[in-house]
């Protein structure tokens, strides 16, 4: 299902990640299950990032921005160069300045509110697709079973989203000028493939939805105020969101007979214990054999997998009308609101 190095070095032969590596030109690579080869390119102590380019698999070429402290979740390979003391003393300011919590828990009411206004937008999504000549019925079966989505669905989306959104949909009193929602779906959908923890892109979107009452938010603070500011200020976001995942839920409609069967591999450490989770998006997907093979990872001390039939309000974005997730990754993804049902 994913690419690998059947011939990985093991891990006794890298050094475990320390600030000391972070030198421009060094290489690594990523605990993860199948240890993804990465190089530093650049050090942005300002936000307290370092840049890290994926060296082969799917993603190879993409370049993250990783957070100086995570640097213990990759391993280095020895021989590289080390920073000497004052650079390492700089990074570790970085992290005390910037390496900051923040919690938000969700206002139901807040919730309550948001959940109405994406009612209202999948309610005119429905009538926009019907305009457009969508039929009423999609059968999204051959979708799945090729993990690959329609780009006539594709169409539809950046073509609504391209659009101003319907009123009441930007605050009590809109921006000056319409977002660009089409420009920020297509940023973000890249960037939530690649790697959702990348600088503060995503991080933004989820502290937004907790705002928004859809969500609670456990997870670092922003780093970059530019993140919300802007194309990507919180009145953006806020529309995206309520437009995005009105349109999502209208065109799966036209699909949810009986609920959407949804499949979730979960790779768990230790004797971790499966938690329902609330500060989070959730990635799933419809096609059985994707989420197996996340169950079936080789390094994952113990493993859950798991299935459900949910109705379509809960989807955020999915493979079906998402460019983003038919290229370098064929997951048949769908991201979901946090609910009940797969964790």
């Amino acid at each position: 299902m994913y690419q690998r190095d059947s011939e990985a070095r093991p891990d006794t032969e890298f050094a475990p990640g320390e600030l000391r590596w972070l030198v421009t030109g060094n290489t690594g690579r990523l605990l993860d299950d199948r240890r993804t080869p990465i190089r530093v390119t650049a050090l942005d102590l300002a936000h307290g990032y370092f840049e890290a380019e994926i060296l082969a698999f799917e993603d190879a070429s993409a370049r993250w921005l990783v957070p100086l402290e995570d640097v213990t979740r990759y391993q280095f390979a020895p021989g590289g160069e080390s920073a000497g003391p004052d650079a390492v003393a700089a990074m570790t300011e970085a992290i005390a300045r910037l390496d900051v919590p923040l919690e938000i828990t969700a206002d139901p009411a807040a919730g309550l509110r948001t959940r109405g206004e994406i009612a209202a937008a999948r309610e005119h999504a429905g009538a926009w697709l019907t305009a457009h000549g969508v039929t009423e019925s999609i059968d999204p079966d051959p979708y799945i079973a090729r993990c690959r989505g329609s780009d006539d669905a594709a169409g539809w989306l950046a073509a609504y989203l391209a659009e101003a959104p319907p009123p009441g949909l930007t605050g009590p009193d809109g921006p000056a000028t319409p977002p660009d929602l089409a420009a920020l779906d297509a940023e973000l959908t890249a960037g939530y493939v690649s790697s959702p923890g990348s600088g503060d892109l995503v991080r933004a979107h989820l502290i937004v939805l907790a705002e928004l009452g859809l969500c609670d938010y456990r997870g670092k603070a922003i780093r970059d105020p530019a993140s919300l500011d802007g194309p990507y200020s919180r009145d953006a976001r806020r529309a995206h969101i309520i437009a995005r995942a009105g349109f999502t839920q209208a065109l799966w409609a036209r699909a949810d007979h009986d609920g959407l069967m949804l499949y979730r591999g979960i790779a768990l450490s230790g004797r971790a214990r499966l938690a329902v989770r609330t500060d989070t998006l959730i990635s799933a997907t419809f096609a059985r054999p994707v989420a197996e093979s996340h169950f079936n990872g080789i390094r994952s001390a113990a493993a859950a997998l798991l299935r459900c039939r949910l109705p379509a309000d809960r989807l955020l974005f999915t493979f079906l009308e998402t460019a983003a997730m038919n290229r370098q990754f064929l997951e048949a993804e769908a991201v979901l609101l946090p609910g009940e049902g797969l964790i």
